[in-house]
């Protein structure tokens, strides 16, 4: 008999690629166990493409962006999340908290919340900001507050991996976008981004 496949969803919001490129790395990760699947999903932004069309540099980003990861309905990512067995949620930090786009996916999820639709399913956050103390722990709890309602099992990286002191936390991958959001990434942000996905494969394939 054949080995169940893991399926696996990265979720997340990017506005100037930097959290896109740390969904990669996380899919990449979590490919490296045998039997998984891995399905990246964008959420769109909210800025009003007037306006993004201001600024040649961003309007070639999310050009970029939407070539590879297009957006889907808020409403048609709602309706595709009970069909994983771990979702990991990633959003660049707004004020310490996660970006409108997420909070606003999340507020759609009542009818998922009414049916027990993501009980027992596995989750975890990752997220990105401009500084060193930029609000990545309370974006990443921001995150956890919604998957806690709906009865998720929350997962972050543990300090085996021996990167987390260079880069991220115990609640999950973050990294360090600079200003201007076109610091590159560090090879310790990929470590552990990579990591993250590969314990929540590793965990998916004991849990099913």
């Amino acid at each position: 008999m054949s080995e169940r496949i893991s399926k696996i969803l990265i979720l997340f919001y990017s506005r100037y690629g930097n959290t896109a490129g740390m969904a990669e790395e996380i899919a990449y990760g979590a490919k490296e166990v045998s039997n998984t699947s891995v399905t990246l999903r964008r959420i769109a932004d909210d800025v009003p493409a007037e306006v993004v069309s201001q600024n040649p540099e961003w309007s070639k980003i999310v050009e970029d962006l939407t070539n590879t990861y297009p957006t889907n309905k808020v409403d048609d990512l709602v309706n595709e999340m009970p069909n994983y067995d771990a979702i990991i949620f990633g959003s660049p930090t707004r004020f310490g908290n996660m970006a409108a786009p997420m909070k606003a996916l999340w507020d759609r999820t009542s009818d998922l919340w009414m049916k027990g639709s993501l009980i027992g399913k596995l989750g975890a956050v990752f997220t990105a900001a401009a500084s060193v103390h930029g609000g990545q722990e309370t974006t990443a709890i921001s995150m956890m507050f919604p998957m806690l309602h709906h009865g998720m099992i929350i997962v972050g990286v543990p300090y085996a991996v021996p990167e987390l002191t260079q880069s991220g936390s115990p609640y999950g991958p973050s990294r360090i976008v600079g200003r201007m959001s076109n610091k590159e990434i560090t090879e310790a942000d990929i470590k552990v981004a990579r990591a993250l996905g590969k314990r929540i494969s590793e965990l998916a394939k004991k849990l099913s």
